[in-house]
């Protein structure tokens, strides 16, 4: 018990002084191997029916695990994933599994990870730095069995390490562009729940433009959907809602 409270003291020591998300990467991945996990997904959450993989900020899946979660668009029918955009409290992959609907897809997704080494697990929710939700998922080969103490040390390790690899991951992205005016009004309203459609009828625009107007947010804030433009948009302060 003592010597992983150690190996997590020891890596939140180090963590700060990465500059590059290779280096950190590597240093987590050891640290959790000490806990018995061989597979973590560090990744910002997406909104409803969207793309999560350009959210991914790091992972160490297994690249065939990868390929079947997106030639299968998994995410929306995974108990795990669902399970995180819901919860702030650290849960196992089983508690999740067992508050969902017993699918038939569910059922395929859990017994393909299992096969490829991802048969039990543990999901950290995050409070992203960029006003998004994230989520630190940890898998293991085998039923996960940690000491309360042992849980909550890994925690802090997963928090650290997520919160570096954003800081590294933003700090490498190209700079925020400026919004106009205009951009920075549309975002608003689609910040507050309106869509396309409605935004036109609000600023007397066609929806066309108004979609015009947010592929420009999106390139300027280099982000790669909408909502992702509004939590940097917000992060940069150039909206407030």
């Amino acid at each position: 018990m003592g010597e992983l409270v150690d190996v997590a003291i020891e890596f939140i020591e180090r963590c700060q002084h990465y500059e590059t998300l290779t280096g950190l990467v590597a240093d987590f991945a050891g640290a959790l191997k000490r806990y018995g996990f061989d597979y973590f997904m560090m990744t910002r959450l997406p909104a409803l029916g969207e793309d999560a993989e350009p959210y991914v900020i790091a992972h160490s899946w297994p690249s065939n695990w990868l390929d079947r979660y997106r030639e299968g668009a998994y995410f929306w029918h995974d108990p795990v994933s669902l399970f995180s955009l819901s919860q702030a409290r650290p849960f196992s992959w089983k508690e999740a599994r067992d508050a969902a609907p017993r699918t038939r897809v569910a059922g395929r997704i859990a017994s393909e990870a299992k096969s490829l080494g991802l048969a039990d697990g543990i999901g950290f929710p995050m409070g992203d730095p960029s006003s998004v939700q994230a989520v630190v998922s940890l898998g293991a080969d085998r039923p996960v069995d940690l000491a309360p103490l042992s849980r909550a040390m890994l925690h802090q390790v997963c928090i650290h390490a997520e919160m570096r690899a954003v800081e590294i991951y933003d700090q490498k992205a190209r700079p925020f562009g400026r919004l106009t005016e205009r951009e920075r009004e549309v975002l608003r309203w689609i910040a507050n729940g309106k869509n396309a459609c409605d935004v036109g009828d609000i600023l007397n625009l066609s929806e066309r433009t108004v979609k015009e107007h947010l592929a420009h947010t999106r390139l300027k804030l280099n982000a790669t959907t909408t909502t992702h433009a509004v939590a940097r948009a917000l992060k940069s302060r150039q909206i407030i809602l």
